[in-house]
């Protein structure tokens, strides 16, 4: 009984922190994470100038500012694939503004400007909607309660792929 209610806690604690990237701040949703590495700050830009995810790089006053380019969820991910994404998020891809401060060691990552980007099912191809659209209440003031059912926890999953620096097998020994 003891383990299963630590069991119980543990996931839920997991599930909470996962789901604290997301902020809403005046209508506007931003997705903001600090991610550790072993990597110097010149390291850190070169990877994510060379890493393709970028329409817009540039690097000013010590931070990395970004376009993403529409970036699709992979509906097969073990992660992703077991909770039945809702059409939208698995049918459209996403996009947006990409701030990514810099320090030996770490950086954050702030997603902001989020977009939904139509893929011709339910969006048009190529059509741009804000995040908030679909997922922010009317004034603005809350998440829609569909937003955190699952959408949240899938985009956070997403997000977090998108952002994360994989470690090489060169570099991990």
């Amino acid at each position: 009984m003891k383990y299963i209610i630590i069991t119980i806690a543990f996931i839920t604690t997991l599930n909470l922190s996962a789901q604290d990237n997301f902020v809403l701040n005046e209508g506007k949703v931003t997705w903001q994470k600090v991610y550790e590495t072993k990597k110097s700050k010149e390291e850190i830009i070169a990877h994510f100038k060379s890493s393709g995810l970028f329409k817009l790089f540039r690097v000013e006053d010590g931070k990395i500012i970004a376009t993403l380019r529409p970036q699709s969820i992979d509906k097969e991910d073990k992660d992703i694939a077991g909770t039945l994404p809702p059409p939208l998020v698995i049918k459209a891809s996403y996009a947006g503004t990409v701030i990514i401060g810099l320090k030996d060691d770490k950086y954050r990552v702030t997603y902001k400007e989020i977009l939904i980007v139509g893929n011709g099912e339910l969006i048009k191809k190529g059509e741009k909607q804000a995040f908030e659209k679909h997922y922010v209440n009317k004034d603005g003031k809350a998440f829609r309660i569909s937003f955190n059912k699952k959408p949240k926890t899938i985009y956070n999953l997403a997000f977090n792929q998108t952002f994360k620096m994989k470690v090489s097998k060169s570099d991990d020994w």
